[in-house]
């Protein structure tokens, strides 16, 4: 044997060794492991630098390891390698039918699987396509068509579209990656995602600009134009929102809104009944209006069946709306049952606004039915409401919707107040009856009663009835339906130093009365410009000779009666017709102005300054200019004049205070002095203040004067 040929025996062994070696290296941990021929080979990697096919091989296998802790695994059917030359190792290999396993620290490795693949043996980047797609190990399956292996980076990309999908839910980003090391796989957008709600804890609709998903920590980020939609039609929108899912990630357990928050609370199944229309029977049920709401922040709790548990706004305002009502406050709790808003709570700069009523308040909690309309509604802090043409301010409110009715309250110390038609009523408790028209005052209360915007002033004996008019009770009760005001324990209504006082008093606006029963007391006090309003002309007869006091001074001495019972009727006013309804007025002159009454009842007393009269029952008429025109004292008159010295009886008085005149009759009436003059007869007419005295005798009968001489 030649040296030569030596040589080339020499080769071939070492070429048989290599291609040995070849089939023994790559093996996990290793260098690829190859078996078989080149046939349907896949095709070459492009670029210059995959350089020349320089081995073929049946099947990859690779598996990367530090410390004995594998870092990835890649494997396929078919493989060639490229290279510098023949001969030499490859830098690059194309596969066919890949697997690529890429193992976390901690938890489920990630096995993706594609069509193609190369691998760059330098850099152990792997860059798949080609039907690429994996399952995780909650059963999401992802799909695209490419995806970029950078071990150093321990990152996973995906440069063009791609297809989340779990059980109905489909989910399709622009592109994404998902960083190995730190569990998180982060989209890019337009994220979209749509589905049935089956699976996903309800959610149907999804999409945002970006988004975020961390594994470890079960938590979905959303950025730019977020967007969810539940399969009931519930709906949020936001800058930003983050959604945490349950450890086996089947339901949304919570999540968080943040930057021009607003969407959607759906209906739900049922209605509300409607209230009848031109093609809407009466009880028919009519489709219950969404609610939209809107705040800076929100936050939402689901329940295990994915409906919402409540939904937290906060704002500056936060809101929530509905064609009927609106609700806006710093912060808005509304909590949800069987997936209808049931209660809303609100703090902070509260405002309710409905087709009827406003308020305010720091605080406010509301109770919902199914059909959106408000159970009960609690108002706190610095209350106040308007609506109906009433006004009120309160520590607290509450309403019984089923009544229709507010319950206004105070802090101790404090007062609650109703404002209506210029008038205002305060109490520690106000309840409004808005379906009857009514507002009742306990405890302590106080009102200002005005001249209503309409013309019609409050039924009154004393004071001027254009100005407005005070009152004080333990309760008291108005009712605009049948315009009666009812004021009880200790009742007093009063203007200037003119007043009314009763155990019980009662105006009625339409019949124009006002009753006072119990221990009633009327001040009657002339106003400075005016002659005295007052049934307390003195009915004394000075003897004959002797002089008479200034009435003027009398006059403007204030008068009290006190009686059981107080019965004020007032004439009708400018305008009103006395006649039937239809009838024209009767020719000739004008009819003399008609009087108002007031009829005091049971243990009458008159007084007025040193002036006083007792009788069983006294009337007063009084004109329309609120001055008195006379008064009448019936039964068991019995009267005195202390600066006078006088005193006198008789069965019937009648004073006419303007013109000075005063009428005794009994049988018989009689007056005596102090220094035991006396006057007697049927009827005395005391004219002048008592300067002149008229004597008739009673029928058949005769007069009896007594003028007793002075002794020097």
């Amino acid at each position: 044997m030649t040296r030569r040929r030596a040589i080339e025996i020499v080769v071939v062994l070492f070429g048989i060794a290599f291609v040995l070696y070849l089939a023994t290296s790559f093996r996990p941990g290793r260098r690829p492991h190859a078996a078989g021929s080149g046939e349907n080979v896949p095709e070459s990697p492009p670029g210059e630098e995959a350089g020349q096919a320089t081995t073929v091989l049946k099947g990859f296998d690779y598996t990367e390891s530090v410390r004995g802790k594998p870092l990835f695994h890649i494997q396929s059917e078919r493989t060639v390698g490229f290279g510098a030359a023949a001969g030499l190792l490859p830098n690059l290999y194309a596969l066919e039918k890949v697997t690529l396993t890429v193992y976390p620290e901690a938890g489920t490795p990630i096995t993706v699987h594609a069509d193609r693949a190369t691998y760059d043996h330098r850099t152990n980047g792997a860059h798949l396509n080609g039907n690429v797609h994996w399952v995780d190990s909650r059963g999401a399956l992802g799909e695209t068509e490419e995806i970029v292996f950078q071990p150093s980076a321990r990152v996973l990309t995906a440069p063009k579209p791609l297809r989340l999908s779990r059980g109905t839910f489909v989910l399709e980003a622009k592109s994404g990656e998902y960083d190995v090391a730190k569990h998180e796989a982060r989209l890019q957008g337009p994220v979209r995602g749509t589905g049935t709600g089956e699976g996903t804890g309800g959610l149907s609709a999804l999409s945002a600009d970006r988004g975020v998903y961390r594994r470890d920590e079960s938590l979905i980020e959303l950025s730019g134009s977020v967007s969810g939609t539940t399969a009931d039609g519930n709906r949020v929108q936001a800058d930003r929102m983050v959604l945490k899912m349950d450890e086996e990630g089947k339901h949304f357990e919570w999540g968080r809104a943040e930057g021009n928050v607003h969407g959607m609370i759906a209906a739900g199944a049922l209605s509300r009944p409607a209230t009848g229309g031109p093609s809407v029977p009466p009880g028919a049920r009519t489709p219950r209006p969404p609610e939209s709401y809107s705040g800076d922040h929100a936050g939402l709790l689901f329940a295990e069946d994915g409906t919402m548990r409540s939904l937290s706004l906060a704002g500056a305002p936060a809101k929530v709306d509905e064609p009927t009502r609106h609700l806006q406050a710093a912060t808005i709790e509304i909590a949800f049952e069987a997936g209808r808003a049931r209660t809303a709570t609100s703090r902070g700069a509260v405002k309710i606004v409905s087709e009827e009523n406003h308020g305010e308040s720091d605080e406010a909690h509301m109770v919902l039915g199914a059909d959106g309309a408000i159970e009960s509604l609690e108002l706190a802090g610095s209350v106040r409401m308007e609506g109906q043409g009433r006004s009120g301010r309160a520590d607290r409110a509450v309403q019984v919707a089923d009544r229709d009715v507010w319950v206004l309250t105070a802090s101790p110390g404090k007062s609650a107040t109703v404002e209506g038609d210029g008038s205002k009523v305060s109490a520690s408790r106000i309840e409004i009856d808005q379906k009857h028209k009514g507002v009742k005052a306990d405890g302590t209360a106080r009102a200002v009663l005005t001249p209503r915007q309409n013309g019609s002033r409050l039924a009154t004996p004393v004071g001027d009835t254009s100005r407005p008019t005070f009152g004080k009770a333990e309760h008291m009760t108005f009712d605009d339906a049948s315009r009666v005001a009812t004021f009880s324990g200790g009742a007093t209504l009063w203007q200037d130093a003119s007043s009314v006082f009763g155990n019980d008093i009662t105006v009625n606006d339409a019949e124009r009365t006002l009753v006072a029963v119990g221990n009633t007391r009327t001040v009657f006090t002339p106003s400075p410009e005016k002659s005295a309003v007052s049934p307390t002309a003195t009915p004394a007869a000075p003897p004959s000779g002797s002089k008479a006091a200034p009435r003027g001074a009398a006059d403007r001495h204030p008068s009290v009666v006190t009686a059981r019972r107080l019965v004020y009727r007032e004439a009708p006013q400018a305008g009103q017709a006395s006649q039937p309804t239809g009838t024209l007025p009767s020719a000739g002159p004008p009819a003399a102005p008609q009087l108002s009454t007031a009829r005091f009842d049971e243990s009458v007393v008159v007084t007025s300054a040193e002036w006083r009269a007792t009788s069983n029952q006294a009337i007063a008429w009084i004109g329309p200019d609120r001055r008195l025109d006379r008064v009448e004292l019936t039964g068991a008159v019995v009267f005195q004049d202390s600066k006078e010295g006088r005193n006198g009886k008789a069965e019937h008085a009648t004073d006419w205070p303007r013109d000075g005149k005063t009428i005794l009759e009994g049988t018989p009436a009689f007056v005596v002095d102090r220094e035991g003059n006396r006057v007697a007869g049927a009827t005395l007419t005391i004219s002048k203040r008592g300067g002149s005295v008229e004597v008739t005798a009673p029928e058949g009968g005769r007069t009896d004067t007594i003028h007793k001489t002075r002794s020097h």
